[in-house]
Parts: structure tokens; sequence; C-alpha cells
């Protein structure tokens, strides 16, 4: 057994340990990390085992993972290679440590030492389960898992340093607990354009802010877990082939969390044979209170979520040029957010509501481009950092 959680974190307090790789999430966590600019360093994986191809004799497992990585993002192609003499991958000269076997019940003790952080990208039910989670505890200080988890404290990456006294169901010190989620990927689109409305109210100096209800469509890329070819009738085991898809997603699980008792819903989350980004439009219903009773205008939340862009590129982006989503294939920021008069509208009182404005319910609709993958493995390392050198961390419990 290595030496304890403790003693990792005060000598290589930045090592992480990766749980899962076998899609695109853990494959590009692999593959964007770079310890000199994230101040974390994913330095071993455990996976599960990948069966010898009786056609390339020549070629060993971690091949495979290598074909992940490189597949996930081609630009890498040059940048991996494989040490088979010590069963590791090798990313841009650093080397990672592969053991192989099922994340459940392999042996941890093989890792020979222990991790700030362990990142779970297995399956919802893994990060669903607490013991599952909790079992990697014994080698890492923090354990977190990249989706949803109503069981555990939610630690949004989009959220962190948020105004969080604007939402019904603040956010509080971790404290003891050492297990978390990060939320899932379109949860962390949603949440972008919710900060947006956050930094909004703040800089328009609200005396009263209260968000009542949430809305939000996706147009949701394909991923791994698709087959071409019709399985079963799930949506995500049909043809994705000349064929949009009706499904869902976490965000209510988000939404409930964040809002308790107020309304929230995902209205569709539409699966389509495209490549990400994806696409979101969120709706949020909102009353507030300015000082000489000023009401706010389209304009000024242009320019609020404009101003927050700058100040947070990993979280926010905005553009005024109306591209399609190809062009921002290869950009980190979690929601990529149209500003034009057609997409970013604003209305102060859409249910004509009678008395006075700061009893009547306004509306923003906010359309955005969002990362599925690569957006959110920015969003997840960034949040990583934070975790394991945040002295007091703080997390959105569930609601009681």
């Amino acid at each position: 057994m290595g030496p304890s959680p403790e003693r990792a974190l005060a000598g290589r307090a930045h090592d992480v340990l990766l749980v899962g790789c076998g899609a695109e999430i853990g494959s590009l966590l692999l593959g964007m990390n770079d310890p000199a600019r994230d101040g974390i360093a994913i330095s071993a994986v455990v996976t599960n085992p990948i069966a010898d191809q009786s056609r390339h004799p020549h070629l060993h497992p971690l091949h495979s993972l290598y074909a992940r990585l490189v597949l996930a993002d081609p630009r890498l192609v040059d940048e991996v290679s494989v040490d088979l003499a010590h069963g590791r991958l090798v990313i841009r000269g650093r080397p990672i440590d592969v053991l192989w076997g099922d994340a459940a019940t392999v042996s941890l003790d093989t890792l020979g030492r222990s991790f700030a952080a362990c990142v779970v990208a297995t399956s919802k039910a893994h990060i669903a389960n607490r013991a599952f989670m909790e079992r990697f505890l014994s080698v890492s200080r923090f354990v977190a898992g990249v989706a949803e988890a109503s069981n555990l404290p939610a630690l949004y990456p989009s959220l962190v340093g948020a105004p969080d006294r604007l939402l019904g169901n603040p956010s509080r010190p971790l404290g003891d607990a050492r297990v978390v989620a990060f939320g899932s990927c379109q949860t962390n689109g949603w949440q972008a354009q919710l900060r947006g409305l956050l930094e909004a109210a703040v800089r328009g100096g609200c005396a009263s802010f209260d968000i009542v209800g949430a809305e939000l469509d996706i147009v949701h890329p394909d991923t791994p877990q698709g087959r071409l070819g019709t399985k079963s009738i799930d949506p995500r085991s049909q043809d994705p082939r000349n064929n949009l898809r009706p499904s869902f997603s976490q965000v209510e699980t988000a939404m409930r969390r964040l809002f308790p008792g107020r309304h929230g819903i995902n209205t569709i989350s539409l699966r389509t044979l495209t490549m990400p980004p994806g696409y979101q439009i969120a709706r949020f219903f909102f009353r507030y209170e300015r000082p000489d009773t000023r009401r706010f205008t389209t304009q000024e939340f242009a320019e609020s979520f404009a101003d927050t862009a700058r100040a947070m590129p990993s979280t926010l982006r905005v553009t005024d040029t109306p591209l399609g989503s190809r062009a921002y294939e290869m950009v980190e920021s979690a929601a990529v957010v149209l500003a034009g008069k057609r997409y970013l509208r604003y209305s102060d009182n859409p249910f004509a509501m009678a008395g006075p404005p700061s009893a009547r319910v306004a509306e923003l609709i906010t359309q955005a481009y969002v990362h599925n993958t690569r957006g959110y493995c920015r969003s997840v390392l960034n949040v990583i950092r934070h975790l394991v050198t945040t002295t007091a961390p703080k997390a959105f419990f569930p609601a009681a």
C-alpha cells in the first residue's frame, strides 16, 4: 500500500487518478491535461481490460488506449506513444501508469501510491453508488464523479465562486465530505448560462433577485454509447443515421438541487448524429428589484454576459457572429452564447402581470453551443485543481 492520502497531499499534492478510459470523457481528460497549465497531473488510469486483437497479434491492449486518445483528438497522433516495457502510456513525454481491471474489484494496492484526487469517468450507475465511490478513498483524498448524483454533494464547475446567495439552495463548505459529483456535460453548459444571469444580477445592483423557474431544450451530439443499427426501443440504442431521437438529460437533477420547490424542466434532449458541440435553448424566469425601480434591458444582459465571458473564458464565451457549431469544435468554454438580437431575448413582463414591477416575472432566453466533451473536460480539469488547492471548497448539498 502506498503512503496515506495526507502524505500524498504534502508531497505530490496535485497527482490525480483517472478511473475509466473507455469513452470520450476519459480519453479527452488524459489528452487535454497539461500539468503546467492545469496545476494537476493525471498520472495513473484504472480501466477495464481490453481483449487482445487476433488480427493484430503484434499489438498490445495499450495500443487500443492509444487509439482512443488519438481518435478523440487527432492532434495527438505524434504526441502519444506506448511504453510496453513498463505498461504505460506516454503523453507529451509524460508517463501514465495503467492498471487493468474491473474498477469495482481491482486491487488498488498495485498503484503503490496515493493521490490528491480520483476522478471516476465510468458510468452514472457507478457514480451514484456511494460504496463504489468510497473505495477509492483508500488511495485518494477526494473522489469525484463526472455525472449527476442526487446522493452526493455537487461541486459544479460553472458555479465555483458564483453569487449563490441568489440561488434557492446556496453552496456550503464540504467539511468532512470527500466524495462529490461534478455534474453532467449538459448541466455544465446550462449552468454557464445561469452564471451569466447571476453575474448580471450582481452587476445590475439588484436589491432582490429570485429565480422562479427554468426550462431547457437540448440538441445533443451522439455519444459512443450509440451504435449503428437498432438494438432496442431506447433512443440511445436506435440507429442514429437520418433519425432524430428523443431522449433526456441529467439537468433536471441540478435544477431541483439549486432551486428546490421551483419549476424546472428539461423538455427535450434531442440526440443527433453530429460532432460536438451541441446546442441549448435556456429559459430563465425571475423576479427582481433594482434601485430607483430601474428595469433590465436586452442590451444590459448582452454587455454583462460579454464582461463575464472576458473574466471567465473557460466558463462562458459570447459571440455576435452566427457561425455554425463546427466553428466551435475546438473551443473549451462550457457554453458559447449567441448574443445577436435574434438569439439573446429578454422580456420584462411577458405574461402581462399586474402589480408592482418587483412582483412581475421576467424571462431571459439564451441560446448557446454546449461542448459535451472538450468544453466539459476543460471544466473538469479546472475544478479538480480548485478541489485540491482550496482550503475550504464549497459544494451544493442535496436539498432537504
